[in-house]
């Protein structure tokens, strides 16, 4: 029986020739990455621990910029990491402020952390967000005071789900649109495994497309992502990395325990929520439901491609009066890239507020002027439709991809962007 891409990294890793499924390995990681806001610095300092290789040690502030619940910890709590960083040899560069910042498992991407073949880990449950980029990204919000003493991680070699992916995704469909199909189809079948992607669909994916499915990981279900190494990849990867790295592939007859098909082109507008992220809708089911609130951006969205989406639907139109629409970029460098597009005017010019990289209006806790009230109902791109997430416990946040919040905020009310680029295509 042949190896998965997952048992091929920890193999690596761990320094073994092969492991297979249910082994027990001990897999030295490449770095962890952290948000702004880690109850670890505290026992490191009562506990005089160290960490145990500052260069791979990074934390990107995106959370914690002045949250209206707690004010004070925004003047603290950087300062805070910034001097603990000092105390262990932690480079200034490895520190992701303002003006370099943005969401914890966006900026290993960005920045030639996350690389092929690597075992990757971040203190967010967002963090498989990074196995677009060909590794095993895993998610440890809590205990990860022995990973970053040790730089390794106990764990046991994860059974795999393997999915074949052909096709397209058609215009107006992207990657958040996917993960809400699987969450619909695979439920328990995934729980706890690794999704390993391959299939010639894979080629028409672009890396934020990969990197909106790798994100949808833990509301799926599953442990994490891994995407395969390709031409893409290669190509978005190569001049960003910082080291040296080697991709793997599975095997032809790796040991699966699990294999479903998927062509992309039958994927259509979806939509979660209120509540439960596992009430998956078709958009037609909720179109005409009036929003006072849209939201584009957090770590499953606000990418260049979602906020060219959305511009593409903006662009010459204004949101409704009775809506107020913020966005929010996943990065600086995102940021700067959607300006210098034009994006960013396009968006000012509908009437939408652009704030500053980072979670944005995804949780309450967070720098935004988008708080929802009683009674309210947002149209958003972000990853989480809980109660209470975006402010009241009598909102409703509903979660769709950038066109469809676009066009609802265009609207009013929940809408198909389809009649919007219909306009276009018909005055052009």
């Amino acid at each position: 029986m042949g190896s998965t891409m997952a048992a091929k990294i920890l193999a690596r890793a761990s320094g073994a020739s092969s492991v297979a499924t249910g082994d027990a390995v001990v897999a030295a990681i490449s770095f962890i990455t952290c948000l702004d806001g880690q109850t670890f610095i505290d026992n490191f300092r009562e506990k005089n621990l160290k960490v145990w290789d500052p260069e791979r040690m990074i934390f990107c502030f995106d959370h914690m910029f002045q949250p209206d619940w707690m004010p004070v910890r925004a003047a603290t709590e950087h300062p805070k990491i910034k001097s603990f960083a000092k105390e262990q040899g932690i480079p200034d560069e490895n520190i992701y402020d303002l003006g370099r910042n943005g969401i914890s498992h966006q900026i290993p991407v960005e920045h030639g952390w996350a690389l092929p073949g690597t075992v990757c880990v971040g203190a967010d449950t967002q963090s498989s967000t990074m196995g677009a980029t060909n590794c095993f990204a895993l998610p440890a919000l809590f205990g990860v005071d022995p990973i970053i003493v040790s730089g390794k991680l106990w764990m046991i070699v994860p059974e795999c789900v393997r999915i074949t992916l052909t096709g397209a995704f058609p215009e107006g469909v992207n990657g958040k649109d996917f993960v809400y199909r699987l969450i619909a189809d695979l439920g328990e079948d995934v729980q706890g495994r690794v999704i390993e992607f391959d299939g010639p669909g894979v080629a028409n994916l672009s890396m934020d497309m990969r990197l909106a499915i790798a994100n949808g990981s833990v509301q799926i279900g599953a442990l994490t992502i891994i995407f395969p190494s390709d031409a893409t990849l290669l190509d978005y990867i190569g001049p960003r990395a910082r080291e040296e790295f080697e991709p793997v592939q599975a095997d032809s007859d790796a040991d699966y325990v699990a294999h479903y098909d998927y062509d992309l082109s039958r994927i259509e507008p979806l939509v979660a929520g209120p509540h439960n992220i596992e009430l998956v809708r078709p958009l037609n089911q909720v179109t005409g439901l009036p929003v006072t609130a849209a939201n584009i951006g957090s770590c499953s969205s606000g990418r260049l491609s979602d906020l060219a989406l959305a511009a593409s639907i903006l662009r010459g139109r204004h949101v409704h009066p009775s809506v107020r629409l913020v966005v929010t970029p996943i990065s600086a460098e995102t940021y700067r890239e959607a300006n210098r597009a034009g994006i960013i005017q396009d968006l000012l010019d509908a009437g939408a507020t652009v704030t500053q990289p980072g979670c944005g209006a995804c949780y309450s806790g967070n720098l935004s002027p988008l708080k929802l009230g009683d009674g309210e109902r947002c149209i958003s791109t972000s990853v989480e439709t809980l109660r209470g997430r975006m402010g009241s416990n009598e909102s409703e946040v509903i979660l769709a991809n950038a066109a469809v919040v676009a066009a609802s905020a265009i609207a009013g009310e929940i809408a198909d962007p389809a009649r919007y680029r219909a306009k276009e295509k018909v005055s052009a």
